[in-house]
């Protein structure tokens, strides 16, 4: 997008000041990088700091699917001329209509540790919900739970995966003192990759003859790219009832398996299939990119795709992005299968640790990490607070 077409968007700039403190609205391509280079200057001397790529953090703003039925604005936060904070609003009026909800969604917040600047923030994203008739303010939350959301309230010494965000600990107390209240937690675990537990291939045989399910194998990867459409839609049917979640669109879909599958490894993706060929359960996994994206600082070049090929083939540490179960398999215990059949595979390869993705802290399913040697390392908060009409 360039910048002549962002500025034929109906939006005003709005400043506001409170203690020199002047909010501007993000409208040009220009302003855009500025909001993306910004936490590189504010994280530029922490160690945990995971960088996203700077094309694909355009990309997102920009021309993301979901904004066939989302309106998002973006501020900066300047302070004697230079910026000292950023923000983004996000109506998602599909999720509003189907959750019967009236919210405003806050994404991409980064501050300095300065109550004023976080105020005045967070007054413009309200202001907004407000003119929209909207009711509540929620987050951190980007378009849909395929993106980063929540906000890290402990964990603050360890460098998280590149699906989720750092923040330094001062954030959560900036929210607290403006009266931001818990609405959920999300925690991630850490596994040792120890032994596969002895029960596991009595228990996968039993299970697989019982419930007629067994794994997909495929021969190539393009092979898992095609299954991928089949792969999300059974997403969408397995968190239907999951915290935030509405259905993806195939133009989300798409956009999805063009982001993540052009790194997968057939090894590390696990697909169950019942006696009709049909998914019924999945995950999918990739060795951590972290220290790869912090070296990179956002950029594939010069020498950003070093780190990443590098990464990708040498690595000790495993994330687990996605899996799931349809919804009428989520109290069997099939998930044994692909747990074993990933847990094998993780041991041929030589990682160390397994991360698990954000699970709701009431999830009942994370009780399978009670098998292996697993400790929370990880714990995100999403907020919420009502908007003063």
């Amino acid at each position: 997008m360039g910048s002549n077409e962002i500025k034929k968007q109906n939006y005003c700039s709005q400043f506001s000041t409170l203690m020199n403190v002047i909010i501007k609205e993000v409208l040009t391509e220009k302003e855009i990088w500025k909001f993306i280079e910004f936490p590189k200057l504010l994280y530029k001397d922490c160690t945990c700091f995971v960088p996203p790529l700077d094309r694909g953090e355009f990309a997102c703003l920009t021309r993301h699917p979901a904004m066939a039925f989302c309106d998002l604005r973006m501020w900066l936060a300047y302070r004697d001329g230079e910026i000292v904070g950023r923000i983004a609003g996000l109506i998602n009026h599909k999720c509003n209509e189907i959750k019967q909800q009236r919210r405003i969604r806050f994404s991409w917040f980064d501050a300095v540790d300065d109550i004023n600047v976080a105020r005045a923030l967070f007054a413009v994203v309200e202001e907004w919900g407000r003119a929209q008739n909207l009711v509540e303010i929620c987050g951190p939350s980007r378009f849909s739970n395929m993106e980063k959301q929540a906000m890290l309230v402990d964990g603050f010494d360890h460098m998280p995966n590149v699906g989720a965000d750092y923040n330094y600990p001062y954030y959560p107390q900036l929210l607290d003192n403006l009266h931001f209240e818990k609405e959920v937690d999300y925690i991630q675990y850490k596994i040792k990759i120890g032994s596969v537990p002895e029960k596991f291939d009595q228990l996968s045989k039993m299970l697989s003859e019982k419930y007629q399910v067994r794994l997909r194998k495929f021969a190539t990867k393009e092979e898992l790219k095609q299954c991928g459409l089949e792969f999300f839609h059974v997403l969408n049917r397995s968190y239907v009832n999951i915290f935030n979640f509405i259905p993806l669109t195939d133009e989300e879909i798409q956009w999805t398996i063009a982001e993540n599958f052009q790194v997968a490894d057939l090894k590390l993706s696990s697909v169950l299939e019942d006696k009709e060929g049909r998914i019924v359960g999945f995950a999918f996994c990739l060795p951590s990119l972290s220290e790869a994206f912090h070296k990179a600082g956002g950029k594939l070049f010069p020498c950003g795709w070093f780190h990443v090929l590098r990464a990708l083939k040498h690595n000790k540490n495993v994330d687990m992005y996605l899996t799931g179960l349809l919804p009428e398999y989520q109290h069997t215990g099939i998930h044994v299968i692909y747990h074993k059949q990933l847990h094998e595979n993780f041991i041929a390869k030589g990682f160390e640790y397994a991360f698990t993705s954000q699970q709701l802290e009431t999830n009942v399913a994370t009780r399978i990490w009670d098998r292996y040697e697993a400790e929370p390392y990880f714990r995100r908060r999403c907020y919420r607070k009502k908007i003063e009409l």
